[in-house]
Protein backbone atom coordinates (compact mmCIF):
# COMPACT_ATOMS: atom_id res chain seq x y z
CA UNK A 1 0.00 0.00 0.00
CA UNK A 2 1.30 3.45 -0.66
CA UNK A 3 1.99 5.62 2.12
CA UNK A 4 -0.64 7.82 4.40
CA UNK A 5 1.59 10.86 2.87
CA UNK A 6 1.80 10.11 -1.01
CA UNK A 7 -1.81 8.87 -1.11
CA UNK A 8 -3.18 12.50 0.48
CA UNK A 9 -0.47 13.94 -1.57
CA UNK A 10 -2.10 12.41 -5.00
CA UNK A 11 -5.72 12.32 -4.56
CA UNK A 12 -6.45 15.89 -5.41
CA UNK A 13 -4.76 16.05 -8.80
CA UNK A 14 -5.22 12.20 -10.01
CA UNK A 15 -8.79 13.12 -9.05
CA UNK A 16 -9.70 15.88 -11.67
CA UNK A 17 -7.70 13.46 -14.19
CA UNK A 18 -8.41 9.84 -13.81
CA UNK A 19 -12.00 8.14 -13.57
CA UNK A 20 -13.25 7.04 -10.16
CA UNK A 21 -12.09 3.26 -10.64
CA UNK A 22 -8.67 4.33 -11.74
CA UNK A 23 -8.26 6.63 -8.54
CA UNK A 24 -8.89 3.59 -6.40
CA UNK A 25 -6.36 1.71 -7.73
CA UNK A 26 -3.68 4.47 -7.67
CA UNK A 27 -4.34 4.86 -4.15
CA UNK A 28 -4.90 2.07 -2.79
CA UNK A 29 -8.66 2.06 -2.01
CA UNK A 30 -10.32 -1.50 -0.79
CA UNK A 31 -7.25 -3.44 -1.39
CA UNK A 32 -3.46 -3.08 -2.92
CA UNK A 33 -2.80 -1.72 -6.78
CA UNK A 34 -3.64 -3.78 -9.58
CA UNK A 35 -0.34 -5.44 -11.39
CA UNK A 36 -1.82 -4.51 -14.42
CA UNK A 37 -1.06 -0.94 -14.86
CA UNK A 38 2.55 -0.95 -16.48
CA UNK A 39 1.47 -3.32 -18.89
CA UNK A 40 -1.67 -1.86 -19.82
CA UNK A 41 1.28 1.09 -21.19
CA UNK A 42 2.11 -1.32 -24.09
CA UNK A 43 -1.40 -1.35 -25.63
CA UNK A 44 -1.74 2.32 -24.98
CA UNK A 45 -1.75 4.73 -27.69
CA UNK A 46 -1.88 8.76 -27.57
CA UNK A 47 -3.41 10.13 -29.91
CA UNK A 48 -4.90 13.62 -28.67
CA UNK A 49 -3.15 16.87 -28.48
CA UNK A 50 1.04 17.06 -28.67
CA UNK A 51 1.59 17.94 -25.32
CA UNK A 52 -0.46 14.86 -24.12
CA UNK A 53 1.36 12.69 -26.76
CA UNK A 54 4.64 13.81 -24.77
CA UNK A 55 3.02 13.53 -21.32
CA UNK A 56 1.89 9.79 -22.26
CA UNK A 57 5.73 9.08 -23.47
CA UNK A 58 7.43 10.70 -20.05
CA UNK A 59 5.16 9.13 -18.22
CA UNK A 60 5.60 5.73 -19.22
CA UNK A 61 9.47 5.81 -19.65
CA UNK A 62 9.00 6.98 -15.63
CA UNK A 63 6.32 4.19 -14.94
CA UNK A 64 9.05 1.48 -16.85
CA UNK A 65 12.43 3.02 -15.11
CA UNK A 66 11.61 0.50 -12.07
CA UNK A 67 8.57 -1.73 -10.06
CA UNK A 68 8.10 -5.01 -11.76
CA UNK A 69 11.32 -6.21 -13.10
CA UNK A 70 9.70 -8.87 -15.27
CA UNK A 71 8.27 -6.02 -17.17
CA UNK A 72 11.04 -4.20 -18.06
CA UNK A 73 13.01 -5.01 -21.64
CA UNK A 74 16.21 -2.99 -20.65
CA UNK A 75 18.21 -1.40 -17.93
CA UNK A 76 16.12 1.95 -15.51
CA UNK A 77 16.72 4.84 -16.96
CA UNK A 78 14.12 7.74 -17.55
CA UNK A 79 15.79 8.68 -20.90
CA UNK A 80 18.64 8.35 -23.41
CA UNK A 81 20.34 11.04 -21.15
CA UNK A 82 20.04 8.81 -17.66
CA UNK A 83 18.78 11.58 -15.83
CA UNK A 84 17.08 8.83 -13.42
CA UNK A 85 18.31 5.34 -12.45
CA UNK A 86 15.87 3.98 -9.82
CA UNK A 87 17.06 0.91 -9.11
CA UNK A 88 15.88 -1.58 -7.38
CA UNK A 89 12.06 -1.67 -6.26
CA UNK A 90 9.78 -2.59 -3.62
CA UNK A 91 6.32 -2.61 -3.05
CA UNK A 92 6.10 0.88 -2.60
CA UNK A 93 7.82 1.68 -5.82
CA UNK A 94 6.07 -0.74 -7.70
CA UNK A 95 3.01 0.86 -6.64
CA UNK A 96 4.63 4.05 -7.46
CA UNK A 97 4.96 3.01 -10.81
CA UNK A 98 1.78 2.45 -11.25
CA UNK A 99 0.67 5.42 -10.18
CA UNK A 100 2.66 7.10 -12.99
CA UNK A 101 1.48 4.41 -15.75
CA UNK A 102 -2.30 5.82 -14.57
CA UNK A 103 -0.96 9.44 -15.32
CA UNK A 104 0.39 7.92 -18.84
CA UNK A 105 -2.55 5.80 -19.74
CA UNK A 106 -4.88 9.62 -19.12
CA UNK A 107 -2.63 11.82 -20.95
CA UNK A 108 -3.24 8.81 -23.59
CA UNK A 109 -6.68 8.93 -23.66
CA UNK A 110 -6.32 13.17 -23.86
CA UNK A 111 -7.32 13.82 -20.31
CA UNK A 112 -6.38 16.59 -18.34
CA UNK A 113 -3.62 15.68 -16.67
CA UNK A 114 -2.36 18.19 -14.17
CA UNK A 115 1.11 18.41 -11.71
CA UNK A 116 0.67 16.85 -8.52
CA UNK A 117 -0.36 19.90 -6.09
CA UNK A 118 2.40 20.29 -3.10
CA UNK A 119 1.65 19.86 0.32
CA UNK A 120 1.19 23.08 2.73
CA UNK A 121 3.77 22.86 4.72
CA UNK A 122 6.17 22.44 1.17
CA UNK A 123 7.35 26.36 0.41
CA UNK A 124 9.94 25.09 -1.90
CA UNK A 125 7.35 23.05 -3.79
CA UNK A 126 4.77 25.36 -3.69
CA UNK A 127 7.02 27.90 -5.15
CA UNK A 128 8.14 25.65 -7.84
CA UNK A 129 4.54 24.80 -8.08
CA UNK A 130 3.82 28.21 -9.59
CA UNK A 131 6.40 28.45 -11.18
CA UNK A 132 5.30 24.95 -13.54
CA UNK A 133 1.84 26.54 -13.79
CA UNK A 134 2.89 29.75 -15.03
CA UNK A 135 5.05 28.00 -17.58
CA UNK A 136 2.43 25.66 -18.65
CA UNK A 137 0.08 28.07 -19.57
CA UNK A 138 1.61 28.90 -22.91
CA UNK A 139 3.88 25.97 -22.90
CA UNK A 140 1.39 23.16 -23.44
CA UNK A 141 0.69 24.77 -26.61
CA UNK A 142 3.64 26.80 -27.70
CA UNK A 143 6.54 24.53 -26.68
CA UNK A 144 4.57 20.88 -25.97
CA UNK A 145 7.74 18.74 -25.61
CA UNK A 146 9.49 21.10 -23.23
CA UNK A 147 6.45 21.37 -21.31
CA UNK A 148 6.06 17.67 -20.89
CA UNK A 149 9.42 17.02 -19.49
CA UNK A 150 9.16 19.58 -16.98
CA UNK A 151 5.85 18.79 -15.53
CA UNK A 152 6.94 15.06 -15.31
CA UNK A 153 10.42 16.49 -13.60
CA UNK A 154 8.23 18.13 -11.15
CA UNK A 155 5.92 15.02 -10.40
CA UNK A 156 8.92 12.85 -10.38
CA UNK A 157 10.21 14.78 -7.84
CA UNK A 158 7.72 15.38 -5.68
CA UNK A 159 6.06 11.76 -4.96
CA UNK A 160 9.16 10.13 -5.13
CA UNK A 161 10.90 11.74 -1.54
CA UNK A 162 7.31 10.62 -0.34
CA UNK A 163 7.97 6.74 -0.90
CA UNK A 164 10.91 5.39 1.40
CA UNK A 165 14.36 4.93 -0.38
CA UNK A 166 13.64 6.93 -3.37
CA UNK A 167 15.46 10.40 -2.05
CA UNK A 168 17.80 9.95 -4.67
CA UNK A 169 15.77 9.45 -7.31
CA UNK A 170 13.66 12.54 -6.42
CA UNK A 171 16.94 14.86 -5.90
CA UNK A 172 17.95 13.30 -9.52
CA UNK A 173 14.20 14.83 -10.70
CA UNK A 174 14.99 18.11 -9.02
CA UNK A 175 17.92 18.02 -10.64
CA UNK A 176 16.33 17.41 -13.90
CA UNK A 177 13.64 20.29 -13.24
CA UNK A 178 15.85 22.72 -12.86
CA UNK A 179 16.92 22.19 -16.34
CA UNK A 180 14.09 21.31 -18.01
CA UNK A 181 12.37 23.96 -16.54
CA UNK A 182 14.89 26.71 -17.67
CA UNK A 183 14.48 25.08 -21.52
CA UNK A 184 10.92 25.49 -21.44
CA UNK A 185 11.18 28.94 -20.78
CA UNK A 186 13.94 29.53 -23.32
CA UNK A 187 11.30 28.16 -25.48
CA UNK A 188 8.84 30.16 -24.94
CA UNK A 189 11.22 33.59 -25.43
CA UNK A 190 11.42 36.89 -23.72
CA UNK A 191 7.47 37.43 -22.50
CA UNK A 192 5.96 40.69 -23.69
CA UNK A 193 5.54 43.51 -21.37
CA UNK A 194 1.39 43.82 -20.42
CA UNK A 195 0.23 47.02 -20.05
CA UNK A 196 -0.83 46.40 -16.00
CA UNK A 197 -4.76 46.05 -15.34
CA UNK A 198 -5.85 48.90 -13.36
CA UNK A 199 -6.20 48.05 -9.83
CA UNK A 200 -9.34 47.76 -8.07
CA UNK A 201 -10.51 50.85 -7.23
CA UNK A 202 -12.82 49.74 -4.02
CA UNK A 203 -11.85 52.66 -0.70
CA UNK A 204 -11.49 49.16 0.81
CA UNK A 205 -8.06 48.66 -1.12
CA UNK A 206 -9.85 45.01 -1.65
CA UNK A 207 -7.89 42.73 -4.34
CA UNK A 208 -9.78 39.54 -4.21
CA UNK A 209 -8.64 35.89 -6.19
CA UNK A 210 -10.72 32.96 -6.80
CA UNK A 211 -10.32 29.05 -6.58
CA UNK A 212 -11.45 26.30 -8.38
CA UNK A 213 -13.53 23.65 -6.24
CA UNK A 214 -12.09 22.05 -3.52
CA UNK A 215 -8.93 23.87 -4.13
CA UNK A 216 -6.11 26.21 -3.14
CA UNK A 217 -4.17 26.48 -6.22
CA UNK A 218 -3.39 30.02 -7.84
CA UNK A 219 -4.21 30.59 -11.24
CA UNK A 220 -2.23 32.77 -13.38
CA UNK A 221 -4.93 35.15 -13.12
CA UNK A 222 -4.80 34.97 -9.31
CA UNK A 223 -1.16 35.81 -9.45
CA UNK A 224 -1.75 38.80 -11.81
CA UNK A 225 -4.02 40.29 -9.03
CA UNK A 226 -1.54 39.40 -5.94
CA UNK A 227 1.17 40.99 -8.32
CA UNK A 228 -1.13 44.49 -8.24
CA UNK A 229 -1.44 44.33 -4.24
CA UNK A 230 2.34 44.11 -3.81
CA UNK A 231 2.63 47.16 -6.36
CA UNK A 232 -0.02 49.32 -5.07
CA UNK A 233 0.66 48.24 -1.38
CA UNK A 234 4.53 49.97 -2.21
CA UNK A 235 3.23 52.68 -4.01
CA UNK A 236 0.76 53.74 -1.34
CA UNK A 237 3.09 52.30 1.33
CA UNK A 238 0.58 50.21 3.60
CA UNK A 239 1.96 48.39 6.01
CA UNK A 240 0.08 45.77 6.90
CA UNK A 241 -2.39 43.34 4.59
CA UNK A 242 -4.91 41.15 5.83
CA UNK A 243 -5.77 37.98 3.98
CA UNK A 244 -9.33 36.00 4.56
CA UNK A 245 -10.27 32.66 3.27
CA UNK A 246 -13.59 31.59 2.21
CA UNK A 247 -15.44 28.73 0.50
CA UNK A 248 -18.54 28.17 -0.51
CA UNK A 249 -21.64 26.11 1.18
CA UNK A 250 -20.78 22.82 -0.75
CA UNK A 251 -19.39 19.89 1.88
CA UNK A 252 -19.05 19.99 5.19
CA UNK A 253 -18.41 22.83 7.52
CA UNK A 254 -15.95 22.32 9.71
CA UNK A 255 -13.81 21.43 6.13
CA UNK A 256 -14.40 24.54 4.64
CA UNK A 257 -13.14 26.18 7.60
CA UNK A 258 -9.80 24.32 7.31
CA UNK A 259 -10.06 24.85 3.43
CA UNK A 260 -10.66 28.47 3.31
CA UNK A 261 -7.48 28.93 5.96
CA UNK A 262 -5.80 26.65 3.27
CA UNK A 263 -6.37 29.31 0.91
CA UNK A 264 -5.29 32.43 2.79
CA UNK A 265 -2.08 31.11 3.82
CA UNK A 266 -1.42 30.09 -0.05
CA UNK A 267 -1.86 33.82 -0.88
CA UNK A 268 0.42 34.66 1.98
CA UNK A 269 3.12 32.69 0.84
CA UNK A 270 3.11 34.13 -3.02
CA UNK A 271 2.91 37.63 -1.26
CA UNK A 272 5.76 36.96 0.54
CA UNK A 273 7.91 35.66 -2.39
CA UNK A 274 7.00 38.77 -4.05
CA UNK A 275 8.41 40.94 -1.58
CA UNK A 276 6.22 41.37 1.83
CA UNK A 277 7.26 41.18 5.09
CA UNK A 278 5.73 37.91 6.40
CA UNK A 279 5.01 39.96 10.13
CA UNK A 280 3.21 41.98 8.37
CA UNK A 281 0.72 39.75 7.08
CA UNK A 282 -2.38 38.05 8.97
CA UNK A 283 -4.23 35.77 8.01
CA UNK A 284 -7.77 34.03 8.61
CA UNK A 285 -10.46 31.83 7.28
CA UNK A 286 -13.84 32.29 7.98
CA UNK A 287 -15.17 29.12 5.61
CA UNK A 288 -18.59 29.69 4.45
CA UNK A 289 -19.83 32.38 7.05
CA UNK A 290 -18.91 35.26 4.82
CA UNK A 291 -20.65 34.38 1.20
CA UNK A 292 -19.95 37.00 -1.52
CA UNK A 293 -23.49 35.70 -2.92
CA UNK A 294 -25.91 33.99 -0.76
CA UNK A 295 -26.72 30.56 -1.64
CA UNK A 296 -28.32 27.46 0.16
CA UNK A 297 -26.52 24.86 1.73
CA UNK A 298 -24.46 22.60 -0.68
CA UNK A 299 -24.02 25.21 -3.43
CA UNK A 300 -20.63 25.16 -5.45
CA UNK A 301 -20.84 29.37 -6.12
CA UNK A 302 -17.59 30.40 -7.97
CA UNK A 303 -17.57 33.79 -6.21
CA UNK A 304 -18.26 32.38 -3.12
CA UNK A 305 -14.37 30.22 -3.18
CA UNK A 306 -12.04 33.44 -3.20
CA UNK A 307 -9.59 34.96 -1.00
CA UNK A 308 -9.83 38.37 0.43
CA UNK A 309 -6.74 40.75 0.81
CA UNK A 310 -6.72 44.03 2.39
CA UNK A 311 -4.30 46.19 2.03
CA UNK A 312 -4.29 48.63 5.80
CA UNK A 313 -2.20 52.23 5.66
Amino acid sequence: MLSSALRLLTARSLGRALPGLALAAALGLGGCVTQSAVEDLAQAQANGSAFNQALFRNYSFLARSFGRQDTLSSGSAFDSDGSLDLGDSDSDMSQLADLYALKALSAAADDTVLPETPPDNDADAQAMHLKLLQALDQGRDKAPEEAARAQVDYDCWLLNRHVPGMQRASQACRNSLNGSLAKLQRALGPQPVATPAPAPTAPSGDYTVFFDFDSWTLTAEAMSTLQQAIDAARSGRQSRINIVGHTDTAGASDYNQALSLRRANVVKDVLVQLGARPEAITTSGVGEADLAVQTADGVREPKNRRSVVTLVP
